[in-house]
């Protein structure tokens, strides 16, 4: 359909040219007739058709000559509007420009008012969170004040019942050290004296024993007296240390000789073995300390293992330097797991009919007082170790 209207199309465009060149050549047959054309002293004579031709072509090109004319004002005149409008639309941008400016400006102290307005009201809730708070602490402070009040009351009270407990320790002291000065002179007569009735040839063995018993007994008790004395002053922080060197296997020696001659109804054998640095055997262990608390502390720990140890069992004491001299004392018999951790402690005592509580407490006060270390071992099964560690000489 499209190639047959587009050759139609053709056609009608051949037609149409062939009519004009046909009337073209129809006005030039009718109008080849001469004219004569008069100007100032000149006379012409032409074609009437070219006449008309020339006349044609001079309209034709004035007409396109004022086209021309005409296009070219008014291209400058449109350029001269595209000036004008160019500048009036830089106006109106600028402007526009302003406008932004104005309104981000606007914005901005829009934002700023209303964050002044937060701030304010942030500002008013702090104030009224202050006034809160001051009502708050005003009432605290009331209390505060009321319980400072009973505190003093409270400490004043306390002031006067420490005033009177001082009173009364200061007066418990005197009279413990009036008994004790009293009662360690008796003990000292009660010791001494046997001594002198020993050397009377008329007393007989059995009185001779009693007398030594007598006198064991002083000796004993004078020893208990100076031990609680010397563990009350450790206690309270007065002890003055005086220390040499002792040579510790003789003083656990004479504890050995001095336990095993007292408790004639345990039948327990004690070993005692002295090592020397080199591991070979000896009769001198030097440490340093004072003789009379080391005498009380394996007094103590050897009674409790005598008593402690089922009867035929053997009690061994190791004595060994390392770092230490360290002094290693094993019964039989395992100590309750109930008193382990406090095994050390005043007080804590298991299994005996008449324990105190105080030979192992005794025993760890004066080993601290030299310097020294004392633990219990239960690793072993129905065994118990003591370990003391002491400074060497």
């Amino acid at each position: 359909m499209m190639k047959l209207l587009t050759k139609i199309r053709q056609k009608s465009y051949l037609a149409v040219i062939i009519l004009i060149i046909l009337f073209f050549v129809l006005f030039i047959i009718q109008n080849t007739e001469q004219i004569q054309i008069a100007f100032l002293f000149w006379t012409i004579p032409i074609s009437r058709a070219l006449v008309l031709l020339g006349t044609l072509l001079l309209g034709i090109l004035i007409g396109s000559i004022a086209t021309i004319m005409k296009g070219i004002w008014n291209k400058t005149a449109t350029s001269k509007s595209d000036v004008e409008k160019s500048k009036i639309q830089n106006k109106i941008l600028e402007q526009d420009d302003v406008i932004t400016d104005m309104q981000s400006e606007r914005l901005k102290f829009k934002l700023s008012l209303e964050e002044f307005d937060t701030k304010s009201q942030n500002a008013i809730d702090r104030i009224d969170g202050y006034k809160k708070k001051q009502r708050i602490t005003d009432a605290e402070l009331t209390i505060s004040i009321a319980d400072l009040d009973d505190a003093n009351q409270s400490i004043s009270v306390l002031k006067t019942e420490i005033d009177r407990l001082h009173e009364e320790i200061e007066a418990r002291e005197l009279i413990e050290k009036m008994i004790q000065h009293d009662l360690r002179s008796a003990l000292i007569a009660s010791a001494s004296l046997p001594e002198s009735v020993l050397s009377d040839p008329n007393l007989t063995d059995k009185q001779k024993i009693i007398v030594r018993l007598i006198r064991d007994s002083g000796e004993k008790m004078l020893e208990i007296l100076d031990s609680s004395l010397t563990l009350y002053r450790i206690e309270e922080g007065t002890y003055e240390k005086e220390f040499t060197t002792v040579n510790l296997f003789k003083i656990i020696t004479t504890v050995v000789e001095r336990i095993t001659g007292s408790h004639s109804n345990y039948e327990h054998e004690i070993s005692i073995t002295c090592m020397d640095a080199d591991g070979a055997e000896s009769d001198s262990f030097p440490v340093t300390g004072d003789k009379f608390l080391l005498y009380s502390i394996f007094m103590n720990l050897l009674t409790n293992a005598l008593e402690a140890s089922p009867q035929g069992k053997p009690i061994s004491v190791i004595l060994s330097k390392n770092k230490y001299c360290s002094i290693a004392i094993s019964n039989y018999g395992s100590v309750p797991e109930s008193i382990r951790k406090t095994f050390f402690n005043k007080m804590v005592t298991s299994g005996k009919e008449f324990g105190t509580g105080l030979g192992t407490y005794l025993a760890m006060m004066m080993v601290k007082a030299q310097n020294g270390n004392i633990e219990l071992n239960c690793s072993s099964p129905e065994i118990t170790t003591i370990y003391v560690h002491l400074p060497k000489a």
